[in-house]
């Protein structure tokens, strides 16, 4: 509430005081609160997945299959969130080297998967000024989960992986995400 006053002060402030310059428009409150400030990015270009990032996906979902089957002794993923426990052994016993980035992405995907199936989302390609990534989406809207480098991410800054923390955060997002726009007003 303090912040919300503070802004508010600061915002009829900045209308008061602004500068009578040649080329400076004065806005009032109300005008400020609605102002669309020019932005030089690109909106993102999102597509169905290509042939080979479909073929991507699935290779490195087959060598977390494989690691998994070699080292901790599970035959396959069901794709729910009975697989969290399995991804956490592999976290926890050390099975990816921290310097293997393509194997912790290929967790993510595995991870990604898991979402996917339980949140209804579907994997696409994202492309921004950043580059091409493959992302999770809810139906057609610009809610996006990123999953890929969720833990190579964690790893490079050498934070704790804790998967079912990781997920239950996550879940929480896609959930308010998902209300958010379940609840949006529809102009037509």
């Amino acid at each position: 509430m303090f912040l919300k006053n503070l802004t508010s002060i600061f915002l009829l402030s900045l209308s008061v005081f602004c500068f009578a310059a040649e080329g400076v428009v004065e806005l009032t409150e109300e005008e400020l609160a609605r102002y669309q400030f020019e932005s030089d990015e690109t909106p993102a270009m999102v597509k169905d997945l290509s042939l080979g990032q479909r073929y991507a996906l699935n290779v490195q979902r087959r060598e977390v299959t494989d690691l998994i089957s070699r080292r901790i002794g599970i035959m396959g993923l069901k794709g729910d969130v009975s697989d969290l426990k399995t991804l956490q052994s592999l976290v926890d016993r050390k099975v990816i080297n921290l310097n293997d980035v393509r194997q912790w992405q290929s967790l993510g995907i595995v991870f990604g998967d898991v979402l996917a199936k339980e949140f209804n989302l579907h994997w696409v390609s994202y492309e921004d000024d950043l580059g091409i990534s493959k992302v999770l989406r809810w139906r057609k809207t610009d809610n996006f989960v990123f999953p890929v480098t969720l833990f190579s991410k964690r790893i490079h800054f050498k934070e704790q992986i804790n998967v079912v923390s990781i997920y239950e955060k996550i879940s929480a997002d896609i959930q308010q995400f998902k209300a958010y726009e379940n609840n949006r007003p529809v102009f037509k």
